[in-house]
This record gives structure tokens, sequence and C-alpha cells, in this order.
């Protein structure tokens, strides 16, 4: 099984294809396996890595509430990039996971080369609405991964793709009874539930010379100077 050390910890990770490296970070709370239908179809053009966020899948998952944090999943996934050699590297995140990639932009722009935010906000408008839905994962998860589950699909952003039918909600009871329960745990506790208040973004993003947004993807260059709208927007 493929596994890196970064951070104190040791992180699992699929990878397929050759070529420009795609890094994919996964949603709460599944894990990297979420991917399995895209993989493929990605590989044919890309390098692709999806890898678990610490807490999940075959990721470590540490036991000290101190371990978890978006600073530390940003630091992580930065780690991540630099030891597998594959910065710059376009970042796709869903939920959660595009919270990370978000944060790896803003915060490490030379190691990302194109962002991809699918399903994803730049924090919370209601930090008490925020940590109390935090706290209900966290209670869930403290019953058992089990029990957890079953109070997923009464959750309208799960309940929604679970009601697509029984293979969705087949695949999505597998992708979470794959998780550790102290995981999801900590990981809902460690989200700066409290004070998690919206990113403020600069005028202008900080960028490279040469990342793709839609416009450069389209006509096979970059603009000179990339507005926040244009850094983040979603590259087709």
């Amino acid at each position: 099984m493929p596994r890196i050390a970064v951070n104190g910890i040791e992180l699992h990770y699929d990878e397929m294809g050759a070529g420009p490296p795609l890094v994919l970070i996964h949603a709460f709370p599944v894990g990297r396996r979420m991917w399995e239908p895209q993989l493929a179809a990605l590989a044919r053009r890309h390098r692709v890595i999806a890898y678990d966020v610490r807490g999940f899948g075959l990721s470590d998952a540490p036991r000290e509430p101190g371990a978890y944090s978006p600073a530390r999943s940003v630091e992580d996934a930065r780690a991540l990039i630099e030891a597998l050699g594959a910065a710059p590297a376009a970042v796709c995140g869903l939920s959660m996971g595009g919270n990370i990639a978000l944060n790896l932009a803003l915060t490490y722009p030379e190691a990302v080369s194109a962002l991809l935010l699918c399903d994803t906000g730049a924090g919370s408008e209601d930090a008490g609405a925020f940590a109390a839905r935090c706290e209900e994962y966290a209670a869930a998860a403290d019953r058992g991964v089990e029990a957890f589950f079953d109070a997923v699909v009464t959750w309208p952003v799960f309940a929604d793709y679970g009601s697509q039918g029984a293979r969705q909600r087949a695949f999505l009871r597998e992708l979470v009874l794959g998780q550790p329960a102290h995981g999801i745990a900590l990981t809902a506790q460690g989200s700066d539930c409290g004070g998690r208040r919206r990113i403020e973004l600069p005028d202008r993003a900080p960028t490279r010379d040469h990342h793709a947004t839609s416009r450069g993807a389209r006509t096979g260059r970059p603009p000179a100077r990339a507005t926040r709208r244009e850094r983040l927007r979603l590259v087709r």
C-alpha cells in the first residue's frame, strides 16, 4: 500500500496515469475512494494522486484532538505534493477537500498550478450554526461508525446522494463505513467550529506566472494578471 510520511503521520494515497499532476482531496466524511468512478478517465491525461486526509481511510488517524485542524490538513497536502515531486499540481477538492485546496492555493500558491473547487464554500457566515453541525457530526461518530452512517442519511447534503438509488446508497455506506469513527469525530471537533468565518479573499489572489484558469486553459495562455475571481474559478 503506498504511504508517505508527512508532518509526523503517514498518509495513504493512490496514483494512476502519467502527465501533469492532478491531486484529488476528498469530502467529509468519506475518503479517497469517492474518486474511484473518475480515476480512469482522469488518468488518461494526468498523473492522478488521490489521498486519504488524516483521520480518514487508510491514513493515520491520531487519537489526540490537537492533531486535527484545517491548518494541519493544508500542511499535509503541501507536504504530500512536495514529497511526491508533484509540485506544482492541479488540485481538485470536494466540500471539505475543496476548503483544504482553497487554503493551500492561498497559502502556498507555488504548489498549485490550477484549482478546482467543487461544492465548496469559503467558510461559514453563521459560526453558531456551523459549530452546532460540527458537534452533531462528532456526537454521531462517537456512537460508532454504523450509528454515524444512520445519521448521515438523514442530513440533507448526504441524503440527496443516497436517495438517488440503491447503488448510490450502497456506495455511500461503503465509503462511510471505511472510515475510523474517532477520525470523523476529531476532524469535526477540530474544524475551528466556534470561530470559523468566511475567508476574506484579497483583491488579487497570489498566483503563479503559469497557473491555469478556465480562460487560460481554453486559450493555452494564462491571463497576465489574475483577479481573485479568475484565480478561484472552476477550471473546465
